[in-house]
Parts: C-alpha cells; sequence; structure tokens
C-alpha cells in the first residue's frame, strides 16, 4: 500500500486584491511539478468591495479552490483561524497574503525543513525591495514585541509554515500584525517542545495598488494590538501555570 503524501494548505486571505488575486492564486499553482506535498488552496474574501468577490468565483470555477467569504472585514487574523476547521489534520499550512506581494516559490525554502521543525518563520530575505520606511517600521515592531516576548526570531509577520495542530484551537484577542506574535506565545505555552525554524522568503512588492501594511494610526494601532495580546498571554502564562503545579 503506497502511503498517502503529505498535504500543504495555502490560505490566501484578500481585501480589494481584485487585480493580484489571480496571479497569487496561479503562481501558487505553477509550483505543483516542484511540490513535495499534496496541494490544496483556500482563499478568504474578508469584506472586499471591488470586484474581488466575483475573481475569486471565477478562480474556484478555473482550479477548484475553495472560497470563503467574510460578509465584513474581521482581518487577516481571525480569518486565518477560522479557516482551520476546513483543513484536514497534520496537513501543513500556509499564508499568502492575495497581492501576489510574496513570490510563491519562497514556500519551498520553507518545506525544506518540514521534517526538523513544527513551525518555520520565514524572514525577508531581501529587505532592499521595502523602502526604508517600511524597514524601520518592521524593525520597530520586531524589536518591541521581541522585548515583550522574550522572543529573538528575526522577522514575525511574513511567509510561514506549520502543522495544523501548531496553531489549531487557540483563542487569540489581538488584531492586524499582532496576532502573530500572541499566537506564537500561546502555542509555545500550550506545547514548549515545539521547534521552531526560520527560513528567508523574497518580497518583489506590489504590482499594483498600494501596500496596506503602513496606513495613517497604523502604528499606533498596531502597538495597542501588540498590548492587547501580551495581556491576553500574560493570563494565559498564569494559567499554564497553575495547571502545571
Amino acid at each position: 500500500m503506497t502511503a498517502a503524501r503529505e498535504r500543504l494548505t495555502v490560505i490566501i486571505p484578500c481585501l480589494n486584491e481584485a487585480e493580484n488575486i489571480t496571479s497569487t492564486v496561479e503562481a501558487v499553482y505553477a509550483l505543483v511539478p516542484e511540490l513535495p506535498v499534496e496541494l490544496e488552496i483556500i482563499t478568504i474574501d474578508d469584506g472586499s468591495t471591488d470586484d474581488t468577490p466575483a475573481v475569486l468565483r471565477a478562480l474556484r470555477e478555473r482550479f477548484g479552490i475553495q472560497v470563503v467569504t467574510n460578509e465584513r472585514n474581521i482581518g487577516m487574523g481571525r480569518s486565518v483561524m477560522d479557516a482551520y476547521a476546513l483543513i484536514q489534520p497534520s496537513s501543513w499550512v500556509t499564508v499568502l497574503p492575495g497581492d501576489n506581494e510574496i513570490d510563491a516559490r519562497s514556500i519551498l525554502n520553507l518545506l525544506e525543513l518540514r521534517d526538523r521543525h513544527d513551525l518555520v518563520l520565514g524572514y525577508l530575505g531581501n529587505p532592499v525591495i521595502r523602502p526604508a520606511g517600511r524597514r524601520l517600521a518592521s524593525w520597530a515592531f520586531t524589536t518591541f514585541t521581541g522585548a515583550l516576548y522574550g522572543f529573538d526570531y528575526r522577522y514575525l509577520n511574513g511567509l510561514k509554515l506549520y502543522r495544523v495542530e501548531v496553531f489549531d484551537g487557540i483563542e487569540v484577542f489581538s488584531s492586524g500584525h499582532a496576532y502573530t506574535a500572541e499566537l506564537i506565545a500561546k502555542a509555545i505555552l500550550r506545547q514548549p517542545s515545539i521547534r521552531v525554524g526560520e527560513a528567508p522568503f523574497i518580497a518583489r512588492g506590489r504590482a499594483t495598488g498600494q501596500s496596506k501594511a503602513i496606513q495613517p494610526g497604523a502604528v499606533v494601532r498596531a502597538v495597542r494590538e501588540v498590548l492587547n495580546g501580551y495581556r491576553s498571554v500574560s493570563s494565559h502564562r498564569s494559567a499554564v501555570i497553575r495547571r502545571d503545579q
């Protein structure tokens, strides 16, 4: 009997990405001949107000992908967590934003580490692609968050690869970019033996539209959400310590 192949689920969340989502999905499917795993794609329309829903319907007809539609915008973190209910146990998961800014071939870099790690965090392999302002904001966020949580990872909000069980069932209270740090912290508290690795991913910049990473008020919101997440992790840590005693 032939052993079942491992499965990779690529979650592609998007918000008003009608001009970019097709190229994002096509780039993932172009990897199929090189993938050492079976591929499944789940796209999430997070309350788009442009033609994204129509484009996703066309992609579903063309590729047979799953399409999840949020009636309102709930954010990437909550959208991804809700999608876990659709993923088969023991599947590998990666989240690729629908703006086509990340080179989908970077998924191959992370997959190379799957035999030795349960969670692979991607760090930007070509930071010069991004303007100095965005690099500075990213550095400040990573440094501030790392100091709070005691993390020494190079990057928190890039491409990742993980077994669905690593994060499945964890409740997250922060939103935006802050949810990843809260999620990782709670996963480690739940299972301290999680093997965490790091691998580079490549960004190429947006072909169309503006990045949603840095917008007016985004820094203030990010700091507030990081603190919200940390308060939740602190409560969770106390509960874990009491339970283990």
